[in-house]
């Protein structure tokens, strides 16, 4: 019986607690992909209407916002 007990399923005391995420790196989680989002429809609009060079700032800017994404995810972990 007691070797059964020390091969029962572990318990929540034995669980490292949860990793709560800082409330700074959730708001430019979401302000980062609101202005990739945003910088990208830009885009995709000025190329419909024939305003290359908006175009291309607009597409400049959505790859900004994108890289800075990956380094917030980097530095978040």
């Amino acid at each position: 019986m007691a070797q059964e007990r020390d091969l029962a399923l572990p318990t929540d005391e034995d669980e490292p607690p949860e990793r709560q995420m800082p409330l700074g790196i959730v708001i430019a989680r979401i302000t980062v992909v609101s202005c990739l989002s945003f910088a990208g429809a830009l885009a995709i609009f000025f190329l419909v209407g024939g305003l290359w060079e908006l175009a291309l700032a607009s597409l400049a800017a959505t790859v900004v916002f994108l890289v800075l994404m990956f380094v917030i995810e980097r530095w978040a972990e």
